[in-house]
């Protein structure tokens, strides 16, 4: 009885202490849940009312800021520039833009408009990691590729290449939206932009403004009327202050999505292969090359299903990502990687694109540029055909397969290696001892190459048969 007795008083003082120190509710985030959009509040009694915060005429929770790190820094970026952005509206095409990409919660949306300005005022050099930069005479701007955390920026003052790239995502949804058969479709593992700003002028006779400013004033002018849209009325200084830089220096830009964990393959391949020892006493695995063959075949073969030239087919243009089971020495293993093709700013339609073939050495002889272009700094450029993407990548992986690396100029290879007119020298294919990759090679590194989906079906023959 009495140890009954002494038991109940101490659970009484349990309970009276675990009252006193309980906490009061707090709602508890998913980790796995975006940040922008937090689960809602499931408590039935009084509602909690969140402080907000303005940003370009939007309500948005002020806790959302304060979880962002990003965010924070593009604000202090543009508010340093005394821009005051709670009441301020954009140009109608870039938030019409904005407005209608897919998937993109609100806070991004910020984050997109906050990143125009930053480009419009010439400010992103201290914020966003230099890639690629060059000197603009025509608008005495640093134009390039950059990366801001999970984006890659592309700026330029020639606005082709970003034609280009709309080109390839009308193309490709058309051709997306006309087959119903999703096994086919890679193009997850295409990567291009979400976001495709222009700005074109053009001259009297209909034609994009290359004008340079210091030979010849330019008179070219915008036909585009996105400053006669009815909603420019609605813009204050600030906007119209954006706007005005962005038509003066004819800026265009494009935004895609950051691979992550991904390597260009020329890197990849120097870093694998290329040391002495491996290069003297080893050759380089079959199955994974055959593996990688194929996978980067099949990206071309999206492409080309939609009528694509990609253009600019290098190994610097393509992202290989090593899963974690990735082992390039074991038979099966050696499969798990994942491909990405990259940079669309030379591709076009078959038959009616523009371009130069690719990169010196890997163009197409048709082109002519069969010179580095340290001798001849002049790339000649024609009407593009999907025979010239099978050229590049021939040249690729011949290269790799023979050599076990990539050359990024003609004076690597030996002097036997292309004929006078730039095609391979038949003692060249001789090299190669395997019958099907010889025969293979030796279709795709002709004047008139055998289509893609050739290519796919010869290597998938060989993985198939393990031949």
């Amino acid at each position: 009885m009495l140890l009954s007795f002494l038991f109940k008083i101490k659970n009484r003082i349990r309970d009276t202490f675990k009252k006193r120190t309980r906490r009061p509710y707090e709602p508890i985030m998913n980790p796995e849940c975006n940040v922008s959009d937090p689960q809602p509040h499931t408590d039935v009694g009084s509602p909690i009312h969140e402080p907000v915060t303005t940003l370009f005429h939007r309500e948005i929770p002020s806790s959302h800021i304060t979880r962002d790190d990003e965010l924070q820094t593009l604000l202090s970026i543009v508010r340093r520039a005394d821009i005051e952005v709670d009441k301020l509206t954009l140009e109608p095409r870039i938030e019409e833009m904005i407005d209608g990409l897919p998937n993109m919660t609100p806070v991004i949306q910020m984050k997109l408009r906050l990143i125009y300005i930053i480009i419009a005022l010439d400010i992103y050099r201290p914020l966003f990691c230099e890639m690629k930069r060059y000197h603009s005479v025509r608008s005495n701007r640093y134009f390039g590729v950059y990366r801001y955390n999970d984006y890659i920026i592309r700026m330029d003052d020639s606005p082709y290449s970003f034609i280009n790239e709309s080109d390839v995502i009308n193309a490709l949804t058309s051709s997306r939206d006309a087959t119903t058969d999703a096994t086919t479709d890679a193009t997850t593992e295409v990567v291009l932009p979400f976001l495709i700003y222009t700005n074109i002028r053009r001259n009297h006779r209909n034609r994009i403004c290359e004008c340079n400013p210091a030979i010849r004033a330019c008179e070219c002018k915008y036909n585009d009327d996105a400053a006669n849209h009815p909603d420019m009325i609605k813009l204050n200084r600030d906007s119209l202050m954006c706007f005005n830089k962005m038509r003066k220096d004819a800026v265009s830009f494009s935004i895609q999505h950051y691979v992550k964990k991904t390597v260009p393959l020329y890197n990849w391949v120097k870093d694998q292969f290329t040391s002495y020892a491996y290069s003297q006493f080893s050759n380089i695995q079959y199955p994974f090359f055959i593996q990688l063959f194929y996978k980067c075949a099949k990206l071309l073969q999206t492409l080309h299903k939609a009528g694509v030239v990609h253009g600019d087919v290098k190994p610097d243009n393509i992202l290989i990502f090593e899963q974690d089971t990735f082992d390039i020495h074991h038979p099966e293993r050696c499969k798990h990687f994942k491909l990405y093709l990259i940079d669309f700013g030379l591709s076009g339609i078959h038959g009616k694109g523009y371009g130069t073939g690719g990169t010196i050495p890997y163009c197409h002889p048709d082109f002519k540029n069969i010179l580095d272009t340290f001798r001849s700094n002049k790339y000649n450029w024609k009407t593009l055909q999907l025979k010239h993407d099978i050229w590049s990548l021939g040249l690729g992986f011949l290269t790799l397969y023979i050599y076990r690396d990539y050359y990024n100029y003609y004076y690597k290879y030996p002097n036997y290696f292309f004929t006078k007119s730039g095609f391979v020298s038949s003692l060249i294919l001789d090299v190669i001892a395997h019958p099907k990759l010889n025969e293979l090679f030796s279709k795709m590194m002709t004047e008139d190459c055998i289509p893609i989906d050739e290519v796919c079906a010869s290597l998938d023959a060989m993985i198939t048969s393990g031949v």
